[in-house]
Order: structure tokens, then C-alpha cells, then sequence
């Protein structure tokens, strides 16, 4: 089925998306363009929203007089997620995955989400693939039957095969080459870390896919970041371009490049980066990453910042956004000799116990022995004995059974000095 006509058909205005895109292409090049828009971007939700004008306050004589936005501070401040009179019917209401502390609940505007499906588009077509192709897709699959069914359904009317990446055992990556010989994959998209551990795999095999499989043009990999040593490894031995799609859910495509450099979404985000006293720092110098869609017309999020460090140079006479410094996933190893995805394993797992329980706001996993995981809970209130035995039971089943699991509740939860910290951490050498 035609992702577009997909996307219309539930309500997504992709018609009006793609002509605007093209005029916004169009326009990117030229910095007057950025300069109209992000102000333009900050009126609209000025205007509009009267808990995000109240923050502000005064109308800023300059840029630079903005206060940079975070999650914590429209938490605190009370910013609504959708404007007082809203100017669309309809609103994509989501929540980020938490990855930096407790997950943040979002709007975007139907139009605003169709723009971005148009800039991934783009940037798909010059990786030299479309939506429509068949695409091997390596994400992790959720625990909750219901979820199942609704992903699976997706991945159907996408043209998409999804591969689990919560086991990465030898055997299951033995199962993802077979697949390889069966199926005519046009492109690979998913997360790095699974991805890099195959391309391990093929290589210890002496197996390069491209000749497997002369369908396959690409590899796209998202949420995770890889070294460009991993990135060598993955083209050699997937045989085609490798690119990296960097983003933030709740504010949109950042970049999308290859070779530790990413093309700016400049059409539909200004991307800025600041030093510790919000200041612009200076080409080639890393610093906070800070955003500011230019249209979407929910959640406020100007000169919002996502938790990220990078820089931005000038090569070829362009920006582009380079020195990415983001997470890099952990493995878990159990008794069985199983490898698993931590981070991506305990995701499910918590996504399974809100839809029973609600009062968590952050959890981190820390795997202290082979046989021993400690999951450390920040709640609202302190998790009832029967609440604990539910959780117990899930990280359980999603172990295979093959550990002992203490939940801990605790007031706060340790972080680095950039505020983010890792939801899976690994305290001991694996064997």
C-alpha cells in the first residue's frame, strides 16, 4: 500500500505537506529564510498560548534574550501541550520514550507531522530509496498482545518485516541472515546497536549481504549512535552507503547524513548549539543542542533544548551538524549465554507495566552480577507489594526466566553532570 495514501486515509493532510515542502526546499538555502521563520514560530505560540507567553514574558528584543526551553521547565512552568483556541481539529498527542528520566508528553499538529514525513522523504530518496520499498526493520517488539497486534498490523500495510532485536544471541542473528537469503529487502532501517552487533556476525561469517542480496541499497539507522569505525564495518559488510537519521520524537528530524557529518533539516528546524551560558559557541566547537521547529503549531518548543552535545561546521560552503555525541546501548548477559539489548528490553518491559500501573516516573535497570538485575523506581508513591511482584514477574519473563530481580524504590536517580542518564547500566565484566 502507498505509505501516503496510508497516511491520508487517517487524517494526515500529505497533499498540502508536499506542495509546501517543495516551497519550503526551495527557500532553505537563503539564512533570511531561517531568520523570518523562527520568528514567525515563536509569535504563533506567543499568541497563542498564554502558559508559554506567561514564561516568557516580555517580547524579547533579541533572539539570545530567550530563555532556552527544556522538559523539566515546561513541566514546572505548567506549558500546555496544545494552544488555548486550537488552530486544528486535531492533534498527534505522543510521549518521548523517557531515555533522559521520565517520559514527556507532546502534541503536534496533524500538518506539522505530515511535513516531517515529506523531509524523511527527501532524504530518503537521496539514500536512493522510497517509503514503498520492502524494508527490514529492527526494532524491538512490545510485550503487551495489544501493542503486538497494532505494531504488527502497521508493519503489514508499511511493507516492512520486523526483526526482534531484544534477543541478539547466535543463533537468532543466524535467523536474520536466513531471512536475508528469502527475501528481497530493498533497505535496512533500525536501531545501531543491533545492527552493529550483526555486522559483527557477518563478519566473523565472511558473508557480505549486497551479494546475498543484490536488492538492497541502503542502511538507515536511527535512535542510537555508532562510531564511524562501526560505520566502516556496517557498509563493508552490509555492501551498501550506511546512513544515520538523527532526530528528537517530539521535535523532529535534526539531520541525516553518513561518514559523522548530517545535512540540517533547515526547511522545517532551526538547530542551534550553545554553550553553558546559552551563548552560540563557535563553528566546530561542541555544545548543547538546541531546537526550534519552525511549524508546529502544539507544544510550544522553542530554543528547546534535548539533552544532546554536538557542533556545527562549514564544509563545502554548508552547515552541517558533526562531533554528534549521543547514547550508545548496553548489553545485558544471562546464565543461558543469551545476549541481550538492555535498554530496549526493559523499555517493553515498563511500557507493559504502565498500562497497569502509572505512578512511575523514572526507572533504571543495573545488571550487578550475571544472575542479578536491581531495578531502581522513582514514583510517585512508594509501588505496593503486589505492584512489585507485577513488575518482578515481567522483567522475569522478559529475562526467560534465568535471574534474580530486586525492585528498589528510591527518591532520586543517579545522573551525569548533563542531567541524562542511562535507563540500563551493566556493573560487571561479562565472560
Amino acid at each position: 500500500m502507498d505509505f501516503f495514501r496510508l497516511l491520508k486515509w487517517t487524517g494526515f493532510p500529505v497533499d498540502e505537506a508536499g506542495r509546501l515542502f517543495k516551497e519550503y526546499k526551495r527557500e532553505a538555502h537563503d539564512p533570511a529564510y531561517l531568520e523570518r521563520q523562527k520568528w514567525s514560530a515563536l509569535e504563533y505560540h506567543y499568541q497563542a498560548n498564554a502558559s508559554f507567553r506567561h514564561f516568557i514574558g516580555d517580547w524579547p528584543a533579541s533572539w539570545e534574550e530567550l530563555p532556552v526551553l527544556n522538559k523539566n521547565l515546561i513541566r514546572e512552568h505548567g506549558i500546555t501541550r496544545v494552544p488555548d483556541q486550537n488552530a486544528y481539529p486535531k492533534y498527534y498527542h505522543r510521549e518521548t520514550s523517557g531515555s533522559t528520566g521520565k517520559p514527556f508528553a507532546y502534541a503536534l499538529d496533524y500538518l506539522s507531522h505530515a511535513l516531517t514525513w515529506r523531509l524523511l522523504e527527501d532524504r530518503y530518496r537521496s539514500a536512493g530509496v522510497g517509503f514503498n520499498d520492502l524494508q527490514a526493520r529492527f526494532f524491538g517488539f512490545p510485550l503487551s498482545w495489544r501493542s503486538r497486534i497494532t505494531e504488527g498490523l502497521k508493519d503489514r500495510l508499511s511493507n516492512r518485516v520486523r526483526f526482534n532485536t531484544i534477543d541478539l544471541s547466535e543463533s537468532v542473528l543466524e535467523s536474520w541472515l536466513d531471512a536475508f537469503r528469502r527475501r528481497p529487502f530493498v533497505y535496512i532501517y533500525g536501531y545501531a546497536y543491533p545492527l552493529v552487533i550483526f555486522a559483527h556476525f557477518l563478519d566473523k561469517k565472511g558473508v557480505v549481504i549486497k551479494t546475498l542480496l543484490p536488492t538492497l541499497q541502503t542502511v538507515i539507522v536511527t535512535s542510537e549512535m555508532c562510531s564511524l569505525e562501526e560505520m566502516a564495518l556496517m557498509e563493508r559488510v552490509y555492501g551498501v552507503p550506511v546512513y544515520n537519521e538523527y532526530g528528537a520524537s517530539e521535535a523532529g528530524i535534526v539531520g541525516f547524513g553518513r561518514n559523522g557529518r548530517w545535512k540540517l533539516s533547515n526547511e522545517l528546524m532551526l538547530t542551534e548549539i550553545l554553550d553553558e551560558q546559552n551563548r552560540p559557541c563557535a563553528r566546530g566547537e561542541v555544545g548543547k543542542v538546541v531546537l526550534t521547529p519552525l511549524y508546529n503549531q502544539g507544544t510550544p518548543l522553542i530554543r528547546y533544548e534535548i539533552g544532546d552535545m554536538a557542533a556545527l561546521e562549514e564544509l563545502d560552503g554548508q552547515l552541517w551538524l558533526t562531533r554528534l555525541q549521543g547514547r550508545v546501548e548496553e548489553m545485558a548477559w544471562l546464565p543461558s549465554g543469551k545476549k541481550v539489548a538492555g535498554d530496549t528490553l526493559f523499555l517493553y518491559v515498563f511500557k507493559a507495566f504502565s498500562e497497569h500501573c502509572k505512578v512511575v516516573n523514572e526507572y533504571k535497570v543495573l545488571q550487578t552480577a550475571l544472575e542479578r538485575f536491581v531495578v531502581q523506581v522513582a514514583s510517585d508513591r512508594p509501588l505496593l507489594a503486589e505492584e512489585k511482584d507485577r513488575l518482578r514477574r515481567l522483567c522475569l519473563q522478559a529475562l526467560d526466566f534465568a535471574a534474580e530481580v530486586e525492585i528498589k524504590n528510591e527518591a532520586v536517580l543517579e545522573r551525569t553532570l548533563m542531567g541524562k542518564f542511562k535507563r540500563f547500566e551493566r556493573k560487571f565484566d561479562a565472560l
